[in-house]
């Protein structure tokens, strides 16, 4: 009996064993099969981002697109309709970059420049930039001029008494080393001398770090930035462009302005310069968003086609979203085409007319500014 109890014992401990053992081979198998069923999902939600990029770059061409002017009126205004493939979905829109201020614009500055705007009434970016900060209730002062001006140029000279150069950053802690070449992301911005990260997160949605100075398209300038521009003039100015806009031509907005304030057209287009707004603009932003199985990413990509009869890609923002995290009842993109019915009816049933002032996407959706 005792020899029986033992043999029992032995046979019940090896299978407790083999239970373990295969229990442990299942798991480590089925860990297997999640990740690569993760790994395929996320690489083929990748390929589809890029034919989604594909479909912008075709709609910015030269053969869909007019280069003398650019609004949202325009298709790539438009957001992607919400496209079903085998198991996610694939959702985008594009916003107009040089619809913000350009960062590298400040390259242009020299300490004579930057007193002489600062001394008359022609509208430049430097104006701009304290008009908008101070809308945000932020510090508005000569030296956060002159500290990005500093930050971009090449030399290790300060632009003025306010400027801030690598002797200025070396008692930081961290210390910082100054750039001294143009600005690669907006974010860059929380670096320079003067500017706090949380004054930085506020502005993101109405500053660009473009590779070259660009003009501010005022056919795609949010009222905000509108107001900024327009100095002494300021909600008169951005009354008449929302107003009034889309502009074909630069001398179309400044007649308008002209008509609309009694002014002479020379003075006019010697405070609004060509080198400070346009109509038409050569860089924008793709925003993408693909869900396919267990994966889900958001691609953002900068398109250039200064110079180009069609874009290409200059930058690309890869945001891998973890499966763990709750899922959206509903994309932005699907909220945007969906109907609203306390949208468009009052209290009393009457149904409400829409606005006349066309919007972006990607600004509709709250991508953008």
């Amino acid at each position: 009996m005792r020899q029986r109890g033992v043999a029992l014992l032995a046979a019940l401990i090896l299978m407790l064993a083999l239970v373990v053992i295969l229990g442990n081979i299942f798991y480590r198998h089925q860990i297997d099969v999640s990740q690569a069923t993760s790994s395929l999902h996320g690489d083929q939600a990748f390929l589809l981002a890029l034919s989604g990029e594909n479909w912008a770059r075709e709609l910015l061409t030269d053969a869909n697109d007019d280069r003398a002017v650019d609004s949202f009126e325009d298709d790539w205004a438009q957001a992607m309709p919400v496209l079903p493939v085998d198991g996610g979905l694939l959702t985008g829109c594009i916003s107009d970059l040089q619809g913000r201020v350009n960062l590298n614009s400040f390259d242009g500055y020299s300490s004579q420049s930057l007193k002489a705007e600062m001394d008359s009434d022609k509208a430049g970016v430097g104006k701009t930039w304290l008009q908008l900060l101070m809308q945000f209730e932020l510090r508005a002062e000569p030296a956060r001029i002159a500290s990005i001006v500093d930050w971009i140029d090449a030399d290790s000279e300060i632009v003025n008494s306010w400027g801030a150069e690598q002797p200025d950053y070396d008692g930081l802690s961290p210390p910082r080393v100054v750039a001294n070449g143009v600005i690669t992301d907006s974010t860059e911005l929380a670096a320079i001398m003067g500017y706090e990260v949380a004054e930085v997160q506020r502005l993101l949605p109405w500053v660009s770090a473009l590779p070259i100075s660009t003009p501010i398209n005022v056919n795609t300038a949010d009222e905000r930035l509108l107001l900024a521009m327009g100095g002494d003039l300021g909600s008169d100015f951005s009354r008449l462009v929302m107003e009034q806009r889309p502009f074909k031509t630069l001398d179309q907005l400044h007649s308008a302005i002209a008509q609309n304030e009694g002014l002479e057209l020379a003075v006019i287009k010697s405070r609004w310069p060509a080198t400070f707004v346009s109509v038409n603009s050569s860089y924008f932003e793709l925003y993408l968003e693909v869900t396919l199985g267990e994966a889900r990413i958001e691609v953002k990509s900068i398109m250039d086609r200064q110079g180009r009869s069609e874009p290409v890609i200059i930058a690309r923002q890869v945001t891998l979203v973890p499966a763990s995290l709750p899922q959206p009842e509903s994309s932005a993109v699907e909220d945007l085409f969906k109907e609203s019915p306390d949208d468009d009816f009052d209290e009393d049933g009457n149904r409400i007319a829409e606005t006349d002032q066309v919007q972006s996407a990607c600004l509709m959706i709250g991508e953008t500014n």
